[in-house]
């Protein structure tokens, strides 16, 4: 079965992307979402992460249920370079685990793994081919201010710590622009045709 590797900077779209080969029957795994999930629930993740952060990391939900802290997580990781690079080190080796887990079970004739640092944690290294998904810069800021409720300078930080799209497209078989939503399906019945022919 074939790994087809979905990427693009943060506000590009690739969710909306992915969720077009969903449509498709194509099993989907986005890896910022397992990521999420195992920082949540997975007991030696929450101890790796505790002890690199501290405690402050995990919070107590309306539950009572310790959950993420998230801003705290931000605030730490993408102002620092090396603890940044730890916290990967924490994640991604478990995301991975879950991937190699979950493919086992999947009937298809490619997935898509979707990861916004596909390349700058070497997951492009499993996969057979890449698309990537690009926008405007300013249509990227603009979606992630709306979405995550952060200003255009926590944007431009968070932007910093991944590649430009000029070193994803050296390394892309297939590029999505993706600025208008009605096209979009198009782009991604036309990739999918060649990845069912290939």
């Amino acid at each position: 079965m074939k790994i087809i590797g979905l990427t693009g900077g943060i506000g590009s779209g690739k969710t909306t992307v992915a969720k077009e080969f969903e449509k498709l029957n194509i099993p989907l795994f986005i890896a910022d979402n397992i990521s999420k999930k195992l920082l949540a629930t997975d007991e030696t993740v929450i101890d790796a992460v505790k002890t690199l952060l501290g405690e402050q990391s995990y919070i107590g939900d309306n539950a009572g249920k310790l959950v993420p802290n998230k801003k705290f997580i931000a605030s730490k990781v993408f102002s620092d370079q090396e603890l940044l690079s730890s916290l990967n080190k924490i994640l991604h080796p478990a995301v991975r685990q879950y991937f190699d887990n979950w493919i086992k079970e999947q009937n298809a004739p490619y997935v898509i793994y979707e990861a916004a640092i596909l390349f700058e944690t070497k997951g492009n290294e499993i996969c057979d081919q890449i698309i990537l998904v690009t926008t405007s810069l300013k249509e990227r800021y603009r979606r992630v201010m709306a979405r995550d409720k952060v200003t255009e300078e926590e944007v431009r930080l968070r932007m910093s710590k991944q590649w430009s799209d000029s070193q994803r497209i050296m390394l892309s078989d297939f590029v999505i622009i993706n600025e208008d939503l009605q096209e979009l399906g198009g782009f991604v019945r036309s990739i999918h045709d060649v990845l069912l022919k290939n």
